[in-house]
């Protein structure tokens, strides 16, 4: 089974129209009442990514497909990104640096919008990957190419087990934080996996979850 596809730039009309959505797709499968709840938090969520890296000035297509068993949450969509515009948001945190790149959705954020300028505009070495040790622990090698970027959930997930394994007293709480910030985060928690995809300004997004 596949939605519509939904337009959605922010606003709350459109964003009402993707829970809708996500709550006709679950009652379509009749799925219990609790999944149906998760799937409109995945949606949330999914659309929360984007809305905050510019303020919700973006443009993208929310879709879901999938069976009883499995679903595929997918958001497309392009983000206006430049130096200048990053600046200006970054400037309008309380501090002046993007303080909001903590826990799994700020780095997701953040990542997106350097990676997005990264490919854009021409930037002194560094300066596009505030988290890069974030993007570097779940890039998908297979989809990385020139000019494109390929990150997953279950990627940095299995990254951060094999550190774990390996800790010893002197190093442990600063790589478990990170452990942490997963174990807290709701996409984390009810998403078994999430793609992104990013080339130029086209950033692609898709969220998987079992339903059985």
């Amino acid at each position: 089974m596949e939605t519509e596809h939904i337009y959605v730039n922010g606003e709350e009309e459109s964003v009402e129209e993707a829970l809708a959505a996500a709550e006709t797709y679950a009652g379509n499968l009749y799925l219990a009442d609790r999944e149906a709840m998760r799937l409109r938090l995945l949606t949330e969520e999914l659309l929360g990514l984007l809305g905050g890296i510019t303020s919700d000035d973006f443009t993208a297509m929310f879709w879901i497909e999938g069976d009883k068993n499995r679903s595929f949450l997918h958001l497309t969509g392009k983000i206006r990104m430049t130096s200048r515009r990053r600046e200006e948001l970054l400037a309008s945190a309380r501090s002046g640096k993007n303080s909001a790149a903590r826990g799994i959705m700020g780095k997701l954020r953040d990542m997106i919008a350097a990676g997005v300028l990264s490919m854009n505009e021409a930037a002194p070495a560094g300066a596009g990957f505030p988290v890069m040790d974030f993007y570097s622990a779940g890039m998908e090698t297979m989809g990385a190419t020139a000019g494109h970027m390929a990150w997953s959930l279950s990627g940095y997930r299995s990254s951060l087990e094999e550190q774990l394994i390996d800790l010893d007293g002197s190093d442990a709480f600063e790589k478990k934080e990170p452990w942490d910030e997963l174990e807290r985060s709701v996409l984390a928690n009810l998403a078994d996996d999430v793609r992104v995809s990013i080339h130029k300004d086209d950033v692609e997004i898709i969220v998987e979850r079992s339903t059985k």
